[in-house]
């Protein structure tokens, strides 16, 4: 755009063509008060609370959708401007209630701010402010609708942020009501920037509510630690306890959003199941005892029942910290045991690390095509899935090839529905029709696949995008061809110049793979260090129940009478109790300092938040006096900065796709696909009671197609696996698809 030169405030400013006024006051400082209007929202002048003078305009002119020409003179503070601006404000607060000592939004009101300055303290109406009846909208989200001042940034967010248009103006005149469509309140998994974005107290935390005043708490910068995208946060606490997560702006990362697994999951450090103190289990019953003691006889165990190095498996949750994985694998490998993992939850495993993405966040939201595969990104990888629906509105075709037609927040193209144990030889069919378009050598290994109609449309559309991007999802996991499904997307990715996007990992996975906390080539990996020789297990924030692929044979192992288990939670359950000797009591989330590398590599560092509660302590300083009890060398660390220095210079095991032996599967037998909610994703969330009483948080059915209940003897609402069933098509035959909030069955 042409470069143009305006006055504003009598200051002589360069600005682009087009620019709308506010956006130039903002950049140049210039204080401009505004309701409606939102940087990352559409512009509604509504609220007309931005009137500005504008020379030779006989009216004041709303800065938010007014552009700026060239020559223009602007006056934002002058008579005229601040009279306009008066009478706007006059009118917002007749019908607002006089109850800011009791709203939560107190003390951080953009209303109370712009009141102060352009508000009077005598009014000219006189008659009964209106009342409006709140309609409840989910766990999450309080509502005061009476405060409403219908700016519409909620309605607008929900369209062009969350997808999902939830939020409507009903009613004409002083009878305009913004409320829910919807009975079953608010569905998105962003329904938590509504209340980052609302100007009043219309609506705010129900978590929150009334715990503290915004005055009263101490804020830290830190980072969320749940998926790969690593959202800069604000954590704010009150008398040594999180109260509250809010957005911290990275435009790079999260911009100004972060997803409600983020902003509401503090609420399970305060669960009654916290391990506040180190226990240890003396003749099968368990007694609180001292940190000296229990640390010692933890030694002691190792010592006595990893009688052989190689007989120490050690294990960690990917939501570790880039510290607590590089202390964790140096112990064992001082030990002398390469028995190391960090991929609970994978049914084939590489001996290096994962396939590395070739895009980074801020490019995925241009890219003309995706391709998802074997991932419901909307709530696995809620801010990836924000960069994707940026794409598909700027015009990008999606395409998708899952087990189960999921419910996404933008339009896709084709929808391919296959069953787990037919996923490979649907990309075989995609790969073989890549080639015979593009006239390349057809590979040995798809020679024999035809391709059908719709693997055809997937070949084309990958051919004819010039900037797109083939995603790989979670789902992958616990496919058992995983690896050579990896291994052909590359192949698909080479042949039509399409960059990759792996989010088949995700919490802190990059900082356990540059921490090298995975096992060498002579060492046992997740699955094969269950056998008769490992005989000790040092766990760190492992829960069996949920974190492994085969959560019956890990619990089945730990319970053995001569295996000796180590555990370092913050959390104690049933099945930790039965299975473990020791527990080490941890600090969590943001109860300790840390480091998260993201998707793009990038390296984030945090400080504690809070205190850690009762006796627990942070995990790295655990490992550290464990490794010297053991007589280990080089654990001289005394802050955890040393810890990350050390780790980011460590060398990475080199990237690889490991040449895969494919399983053979009879493909008329029906699989099952566990795939857990958002909100039973890592033991901090899964204690989060309002995420859990949200309609996400809530997930868990069994979707079985017609045929496959019929073939299998399933009905409606059927238990299976002890999941009620549903029965739809939107369901790749011979495949039960269980998305659930439970602990996983056998």
């Amino acid at each position: 755009m042409s470069e143009i030169e305006i006055e504003i405030d009598g200051h002589i400013v360069k600005a682009s063509q087009g620019d709308s006024i506010i956006s130039i006051a903002d950049r140049e400082g210039i204080d401009v008060p505004r309701f409606c209007y939102h940087k990352k929202l559409s512009v509604a002048a509504n609220c007309r609370m931005c009137l500005v003078d504008i020379e030779g305009v006989p009216k004041a002119q709303p800065a938010c959708s007014t552009p700026a020409a060239n020559g223009m003179k602007i006056n934002t503070k002058n008579d005229k401007a601040k009279f306009a601006q008066k009478a706007v404000m006059e009118f917002l607060l007749i019908n607002h209630p006089l109850d800011c000592p009791i709203c939560d939004q107190g003390g951080e009101c953009e209303l109370q701010d712009v009141a102060m300055e352009y508000g009077s303290d005598v009014s000219k109406f006189n008659l009964g402010k209106r009342i409006v009846p709140d309609k409840g909208i989910g766990a999450l989200i309080q509502t005061d609708m009476t405060r409403c001042i219908h700016c519409t940034r909620c309605v607008r967010f929900g369209a062009e942020v969350a997808g999902i248009v939830e939020m409507g103006g009903t009613g004409r005149g002083e009878g305009v009501k913004i409320e829910p469509f919807l009975t079953e309140g608010i569905q998105s998994e962003l329904s938590g920037n509504m209340i980052d974005v609302c100007p009043v107290g219309a609506l705010t935390s129900k978590p929150f509510r009334y715990e503290a005043r915004t005055w009263q708490m101490n804020a830290v910068q830190s980072v969320a630690r749940h998926d790969l995208v690593g959202s800069n946060i604000y954590t704010q606490s009150y008398r040594g306890k999180v109260k509250r997560v809010v957005a911290r702006d990275n435009d790079s990362i999260n911009e100004t959003w972060i997803s409600d697994r983020d902003r509401f999951s503090y609420e399970g450090l305060n669960h009654e199941s916290r391990a506040l103190k180190p226990k240890i289990k003396v003749d099968g019953e368990w007694q609180d005892t001292d940190w000296q003691q229990a640390l010692q006889f933890a030694v002691d165990g190792i010592k006595n029942n990893a009688i052989n190095p190689d007989q120490l498996g050690v294990l960690a949750s990917k939501h570790a910290s880039l510290e607590e994985f590089y202390l964790m694998q140096k112990l064992a490998r001082k030990f002398g045991s390469e028995n190391i993992d960090f991929r609970l939850d994978q049914t084939q495993l590489s001996t290096g690390s994962s396939l590395e993405s070739s895009i980074n966040l801020s490019e995925i939201e241009s890219v003309d095509h995706a391709l998802i595969i074997g991932s419901y990104t909307r709530l696995e990888q809620p801010m990836i899935n924000h960069r994707i629906r940026k794409a598909a509105l700027d015009g990008a075709s999606v395409n998708t090839i899952n087990s189960k037609n999921f419910d996404f927040n933008f339009k896709t193209k084709c929808n391919a529905l296959t069953a787990p144990q037919k996923l490979l030889s649907v990309l075989q069919s995609v790969l073989k029709a890549v080639h015979l378009k593009t006239n390349q050598d057809i590979p040995n290994d798809v020679s024999d696949v035809s391709p059908s109609e719709i693997h055809n449309i997937i070949a084309d559309d990958l051919i004819a995008s010039e900037n797109g991007v083939i995603v790989l999802g979670e789902h992958l996991n616990s496919n058992p061809n995983s690896l050579a499904i990896i291994n052909l997307i590359e192949k698909i990715a080479s042949a039509t110049n399409l960059k990759i996007a792996n989010i088949t990992i995700s919490g802190n996975s990059h900082s356990a793979e540059k921490a090298n906390f995975i096992p060498s080539s002579n060492g046992l990996n997740a699955i094969s260090m269950f056998n008769d020789n490992t005989k000790a297990f040092l766990l760190m924030d492992v829960d069996s129940e949920y974190d492994f692929i085969d959560s019956k044979s890990a619990q089945g192992h730990f319970s053995k009478e001569d295996v000796f288990v180590v555990v370092l939670s913050s959390f104690e359950n049933q099945s930790t109790l039965s299975s473990a000797d020791v527990i080490l009591p941890m600090a969590s989330f943001y109860e300790s300092s840390g480091t998260h590398i993201n998707f793009d590599g990038l390296v984030q560092s945090y400080s504690a938040s809070v205190k850690s509660p009762g006796e627990s302590k942070p995990g790295w300083k655990i490992i550290k006096v464990m490794a010297d009890l053991l007589d280990l060398q080089g654990f001289d660390y005394v802050d955890s900065t040393q810890v990350k220095e050390e780790a980011l210079q460590s060398s990475k095991v080199k990237s690889s796709v490991d040449e895969a032996n494919i399983q053979s599967i009879d493909d008329s037998q029906v699989t099952t696909h566990w795939q857990y909610a958002p909100y039973a994703s890592d033991s901090v969330t899964r204690r989060a009671k309002a995420l859990q009483e949200s309609n996400v948080g809530m997930i868990n059915r069994a979707y079985v197609s017609k045929m496959t209940a019929h073939k299998i003897g399933l009905s409606d609402d059927d238990l299976y696996l002890g999941v009620p069933v549903s029965i739809e098509e939107s369901v790749a035959e011979d495949c039960v698809f269980i998305h659930t909030n439970q602990a996983r069955r056998a």
